[in-house]
C-alpha cells in the first residue's frame, strides 16, 4: 500500500504503488490547477487513477464508488477532507492525519515532532509496504 501524511498545510507521501505483485514509482499527490486544491490518494493503483481523474475531470465525471481507495483533499478554506467510497467528505480540518499501511510509523514520528516529510521518511524506513522517496506539496 503506501502512506500519505497531512501536517501544517503539507501533504507528503511515499512514491511507489503496488499493482498485483509489482511495485513501481508513481506519484500519489497532485494539485488541481483550476482551484489550487492539493490531492492525494491511497489504495490499489486503479482506484488512485480513478480518484485522480475525478478530481481533475469535468463536473460530469461521477465519483468512483467503492474503489477500495481513499482520497484526501487539502484546501485553504476547510483544511483536510477525506473521501472513502462515497462522494461525502469527512472533515479533518487542520488536524494531523496519516493514512495507509505506513500510518502507524508516521503517527509515531509526528508524536515526536516530525514534519510531514519526516513522518513519511519514518514510514518508508519502518514499513515494508512503503517505498521510494518522499514527495510533498504545501499550501
Amino acid at each position: 500500500m503506501s502512506v500519505i501524511v497531512h501536517r501544517n498545510g503539507t501533504l507528503a507521501a511515499d512514491s511507489h504503488v503496488n499493482s498485483g505483485e509489482l511495485t513501481f514509482p508513481f506519484s500519489k499527490l497532485w494539485q488541481v490547477p483550476t482551484t489550487g486544491v492539493l490531492c492525494g490518494a491511497v489504495g490499489p493503483l486503479s482506484s488512485i487513477v480513478q480518484l485522480q481523474e475525478w478530481t481533475l475531470g469535468s463536473s460530469h465525471t461521477p465519483y468512483p464508488l467503492n474503489t477500495g481507495g481513499t482520497l484526501l483533499l487539502l484546501t485553504k478554506e476547510k483544511g483536510l477532507l477525506r473521501y472513502k467510497d462515497l462522494p461525502i467528505p469527512y472533515l479533518h480540518g487542520a488536524n494531523n492525519y496519516a493514512i495507509g499501511e505506513g500510518a502507524p510509523f508516521a503517527y509515531g514520528a509526528m508524536f515526536m515532532g516530525a514534519t510531514a516529510e519526516e513522518a513519511v521518511a519514518a514510514a518508508i524506513d519502518g514499513s515494508p509496504y512503503c517505498n521510494g522517496h518522499v514527495v510533498s506539496l504545501s499550501l
